[in-house]
C-alpha cells in the first residue's frame, strides 16, 4: 500500500511522466473531465439547453462527482509523502493537508453537487459555485500556476497598493459629495451614493451613467480621471514585475543546473536529456530559450579556467562571465 500510495502521489501531485501510460491517461484524463464539466455547467445556464438535455447533464454531473469525490479523498490519502516533514503525520499531516489552498478548492468542487444531488435543491448559485471546478485546472497549467506563484510573491505589495487606491476612491467620493452633493442628492447626496462614480472615475472604466454637471465637479472630475490613470495602473504594473522577476529567477535556476551538469561533462548533459526536459516544463521555459541556455552555459564555462598560485600553490579558479572576470582562492585539500 505503501508503494501504491508513492506511485499515486508522484501522478496526482508532481505529473511524473516517466512512471509509463497509466500516469500519462490519469492526470490527461482529470483535465479533460475538470474542462467537459466547465462546458457542461456553462451550458446548462442556458434554459433551453438544460431542458432538453437535463437527463444527459444529471447523468454526467453524478459521474463527475464520483470521479472527483475519489480524487479529493486520494489526495487526502497520499498527502503524508510531501517532503514537508509537518505533513508526515498520518492524521495531522492530512488536517493540515485539507486546508492548503488546492485542497480547499477541491473540496467547494464537490460539495455544491452534493447538495444538488442529496438534497434534491436546484439553486442558481449551486449551479455557479461548481465552476470553481476551473480552478483545479491550476495544477496541470504552468501558466496559472506561474500566476499563483506570483500573486503570493507580490501579496504584500498588492494588498498595499489596492489599499491607496481605495484610499484614493474615499477621498474622490467625498469630495464629489462635497461639491455635487447639493446639486444631484440622488447621485451624490452621500459619500456612499458618491462611491460608486468615485471607483468607475478612478478606474478609468467611466460609464457615464452618474456624471458631474457643475464646473467645480467638472474640474474635480478631471483631476481624479488624472490620478486613476496612474493608481489603476499600479496593480498591473507590480504584476508584470513580479512576472519578469518570477522568469528570470527560473531561467537561472535552469541555467545553474545546466552549468553543474556540465562540469561533469558533456555526456552527463545526454543521459540527464529527460530530466532535464521535465525541469524544463516544470518551470515553464519553452525549448528554443532552453537551447540556448545550454549555449550560454557552455561557452560560459569554457571561459573558466583553473591555475596554481606561484607564491602559495593553492588552487585559483578564473571565471570570465558577462565581461566580468573573477578570481577565487581554493585551499588545496
Amino acid at each position: 500500500m505503501q508503494t501504491l500510495r508513492q506511485w499515486l502521489y508522484q501522478v496526482l501531485e508532481n505529473h511524473a511522466k516517466g512512471l509509463g501510460i497509466p500516469s500519462h491517461l490519469i492526470n490527461l484524463g482529470l483535465m479533460l473531465l475538470i474542462l467537459l464539466n466547465v462546458i457542461s455547467i456553462i451550458l446548462s445556464s442556458e434554459a433551453q439547453i438544460h431542458a432538453r438535455y437535463q437527463i444527459f447533464f444529471e447523468v454526467f454531473e453524478v459521474i463527475s462527482l464520483m470521479i472527483f469525490t475519489l480524487e479529493y479523498f486520494a489526495r487526502v490519502w497520499i498527502s503524508v509523502e510531501h517532503d514537508d516533514r509537518r505533513r508526515k503525520h498520518p492524521v495531522k499531516g492530512r488536517l493540515r493537508y485539507m486546508l492548503t489552498p488546492m485542497a480547499l478548492i477541491d473540496l467547494l468542487a464537490i460539495v455544491p453537487s452534493y447538495f444538488m444531488v442529496l438534497f434534491g435543491t436546484d439553486l442558481l448559485i449551486l449551479r455557479a459555485l461548481r465552476l470553481v471546478r476551473v480552478f483545479k485546472l491550476t495544477r496541470y497549467s504552468r501558466s496559472m500556476e506561474l500566476l499563483v506563484t506570483v500573486a503570493k510573491q507580490e501579496a504584500e505589495t498588492m494588498i498595499s497598493a489596492i489599499f491607496i487606491l481605495w484610499i484614493m476612491i474615499v477621498i474622490a467620493a467625498t469630495g464629489i459629495f462635497l461639491v455635487e452633493g447639493d446639486i444631484q442628492p440622488e447621485e451624490f447626496g452621500s459619500i456612499p451614493r458618491a462611491l460608486w462614480w468615485a471607483t468607475v472615475t478612478l478606474t478609468t472604466v467611466g460609464y457615464g451613467d452618474v456624471v458631474p454637471i457643475t464646473v467645480m465637479g467638472k474640474v474635480f472630475g478631471v483631476v481624479i480621471v488624472i490620478l486613476g490613470i496612474g493608481m489603476a495602473a499600479l496593480p498591473a504594473g507590480i504584476l508584470a514585475s513580479g512576472f519578469t522577476t518570477e522568469i528570470n529567477r527560473r531561467r537561472e535556476r535552469f541555467k545553474l543546473k545546466i552549468l553543474s551538469w556540465l562540469k561533469d561533462g558533456d555526456s552527463s548533459i545526454q543521459l540527464k536529456k529527460q530530466r532535464l526536459d521535465d525541469l524544463r516544463l516544470e518551470l515553464g521555459i519553452g525549448r528554443q530559450d532552453a537551447s540556448m541556455m545550454i549555449i550560454e552555459a557552455r561557452n560560459e564555462l569554457k571561459m573558466s579556467h583553473h591555475l596554481d598560485c606561484p607564491h602559495c600553490g593553492n588552487s585559483i579558479h578564473i571565471h570570465h562571465s558577462h565581461g566580468n572576470i573573477h578570481l577565487e582562492k581554493r585551499n588545496k585539500q
